[in-house]
Parts: structure tokens; sequence; C-alpha cells
């Protein structure tokens, strides 16, 4: 059986585009870097001495620089091209990264992490124009998790390595995550040559109509479906994020764990992704519609927070957490892509996936202070049930979102669902 799971692993993995791997090896390179952004709340609650109210006003600030980012990303990418605006932001990313450890009053580290958070941002339009181009239709969303395999791979990595060098000392986290982003840039010049976008009607989505608009809509905005699906995107992006925000607090604080061990926890989430979610796409892709997929996912949201209600050991309920939560990934993020891609049918991809990135930019400004603010005034467990039924909200709007779909595309004889 084991045997048989490998060959299933492997044959995953094959037909992907080449630059696709080069693309994640890129992404894997910067990822394994990313220790400021796991421990950020933490450095601020411990390191600066900042409250848990005042840390999390300053990721709001984050929260307004990935939407910046995201919006100036997109403008940049139609003008300059998919390929500088990634270098350049890596750059920029790991310059700022390397000034902020110097930084200790509040504002200005409000300012720093404005910055921070442009700088991050205006990677994500071009990296997901750049995913389309070096992809096709039939290897989509497959790319789409292959390069998301190796973002997880390096997030599984990033808070051992970080939670390792916390006890050493917080500057080795800002050292260590500012060279990892201009070697990630440098990696990107010089092994992954650059290929000419593709018009966008050339770079078909694949057969799920579900994800196709029946017509050519004289705006985005005019595409109410598409909107829809971006409010409940935010909604989905606002619980998970409880994984980046609160929950290493909520182990500090509640259970009074390490950062080497909250650091090794949070890992488990990135292994899970990596060693499940190729082999589990490569399974169900073609079977059902993707909305069908998103909605188990935001079960397993649901049930990640509830499993902090939990009585017993801590530990037990971490690991159920980090299980469900992994597995609700899984299911919502792959497929939210490829939708929000596919929806597109042939007209503005690149503000189609602007606006998607800048979706999660908007509950990046909110999903920090959601979290904290609940639980400093209600408490930890309070937070766990309002997140668990927002999950339960979202996957009742995903399911009127599929419904909506099939209404629109019924009659067309292409529009058979997957």
């Amino acid at each position: 059986m084991l045997n048989k799971f490998f060959t299933h692993w492997i044959s995953s993995y094959r037909g992907i585009p080449r630059e696709i791997w080069l693309l994640s090896l890129v992404s894997l390179i910067n990822r394994c870097g990313g220790l400021v952004i796991a421990f950020i709340t933490l450095y601020f609650t411990s390191k600066l001495g900042f409250s848990l109210e005042d840390a999390g006003f300053i990721m709001g600030f984050f929260g307004v620089g990935a939407l910046i980012g995201a919006y100036a990303g997109g403008w940049l990418t139609d003008k300059l091209g998919y390929y500088p605006v990634q270098f350049w932001s890596l750059v920029a990313n790991g310059v700022v990264l390397l000034l902020m450890m110097v930084v200790q009053s509040f504002w200005l580290m409000c300012f720093t992490v404005l910055v921070l958070s442009i700088t991050a941002d205006v990677f994500r339009p071009a990296n997901s124009i750049a995913i389309a181009v070096y992809s096709n239709p039939e290897t989509r969303t497959r790319s789409v998790s292959l390069y998301r395999m190796a973002v997880n791979l390096g997030w599984a990595i990033a808070p051992v390595l970080g939670g390792l060098l916390a006890t050493l000392g917080w500057e080795w986290l800002f050292w260590v995550d500012g060279f990892t982003c201009i070697f990630a840039a440098l990696m990107l010049r010089y092994l992954l040559p650059e290929k000419k976008a593709k018009k966008t009607e050339e770079m078909p989505a694949p057969e799920h109509a579900e994800s196709k608009a029946p017509l050519k809509y004289s705006t985005i905005f005019s595409d109410r479906l598409f909107l829809l699906f971006l409010g409940l995107t935010m909604v989905n992006a606002l619980i998970f994020m409880q994984l980046i925000w609160i929950v290493p607090p909520y182990f500090k604080e509640v259970h009074g764990w390490s950062e080497a061990k909250i650091g090794v926890m949070s890992a488990l989430n990135g292994a899970i992704v990596f060693l499940v979610e190729m082999p589990l796409i490569f399974a169900l892709e073609g079977r059902r519609g993707g909305m069908y997929y998103i909605r188990i996912g935001l079960v397993f949201y649901a049930l990640a927070h509830l499993s902090f209600l939990l009585p017993g050991v801590a530990l037990i309920g971490a690991i159920v957490y980090m299980i469900f939560i992994s597995l609700g990934e899984i299911f919502v993020m792959p497929f939210s892509f490829n939708f929000a891609f596919a929806r597109a049918n042939g007209q503005k991809a690149g503000r189609y996936m602007a606006l998607y990135t800048m979706a999660y930019s908007v509950t990046n400004i909110v999903a920090p202070l959601f979290g904290t603010q609940i639980a400093s005034r209600w408490g930890y467990h309070v937070l766990w049930m309002v997140v668990a039924a927002l999950s339960i909200v979202a996957l009742a709007g995903i399911w009127y979102l599929d419904k909506k779909l099939k209404a629109e595309n019924a009659g067309r004889p292409s529009s058979a669902t997957i």
C-alpha cells in the first residue's frame, strides 16, 4: 500500500512544466527565510514589549500595505511585465527586512511594516501571471499546487529555523530573512528564463464551466458573481489567517510554550500540505466542481478551531487543529485560485488576479485586529467559536454561489461541471 501511495505521489508531479518547478524552487528558498512573519506578533509582544492590542494595530498596517502592494503590483505588471516586478520586489523586500531590525518605536514600526508589506505584495499579482504564463490549462491546478507545496515546505522549515534563531537573538531572524529574499531574487534572474506573456485570450481556462463567465463584462465590477466570490474569499482568508496572527501568541500565553516549540508545531502545517496536497489534488481534479471542494475545506476550517475547545491535553488539541486547518487549506486555496483565473475566461486575467490578491490584502488589515480584539476582550475560546461560526457562514455562501454559477451556465453544451 505504501508503494502504491508513493507511485501515485510521484505520478501527481508528471507533466508540470520545467519553469513551474524553477519558479517553485525560487519560492521555496524565499519562504524558507520567512522567519519574521512567522514570529512577528510574538516579536512585538515579547521583544519590543508592545501589548497584544498594539501588535494587532501594527499588523493592520501590514494589511494596508498588502492592499497597496497588490494594486501597485497589478499596475506595474501591466506596465513593466511580470518578470522585473518579481525580481525587484524580492530585492526591495530583503532590504526592508534588514532595516527593520533596528526599528524600536511604535509609529516607526507601523510605517516599516507598511513598507515591508507593500514590497512583499507587489510580488503576488506578477507571480500569479507567471504561473499562468508558464503552465497550461491542463496542468494549471497542479501547477498551483506544486507552487503552494514549495511555499508550504518553506513555511514548514521557517518556523523551526525561526524558533531556533530566536533563542540566539531576534536579530538573526531579520538577517536570515533579508538575505534569503535577495538570494531568491538572484535565483529568479539566473535560473528562470523570462517567457513572453501570452495574451489573456491565449491562456484559456480549463473546461470547468462553473468557473467561466458566460459573457464579456464591460468591467470586472459588473461581474457580480466574481465580486461575491471575492467577498467569500475574504471571509475564508480571515478564518485561515488566525493561524498566522493569533495561534502563536495563544500557544505562548495560554500554554506557556517556548518559541522553539511553537515553531515546531507551526511547521506541522507546512509538512502536512507538502505531503498531502499534490497527490490529493491529482486524485480529485476533474471529478467534481471546485466549489464542492472549497465547501469541504470550510468544514475542516470549522473543525480546526472547534478542536481548541476540546478538554484534555493542549498538545493533542494543537495537533488536531494543525491537521484540520491544513486539510482545509488544501481544499480551499488551490481551487479558489483556479476559479479566479478561469473566471476571466479570456478577459482581463491580470486584473481578475489582482483583485483576487487584493481580497487577501484587505483581509490582512482586518484579520489581526479581528483576532486580537476578540481575544483580549472576551478570551480565546470565544474567538475560536466565532471563527468556527464564520466557517459555516462561508460554506453557505459558497453553496449559494455554486447554485448561481450553475444557473448562469445552464443551457451551454460546454458547461458541464467537473
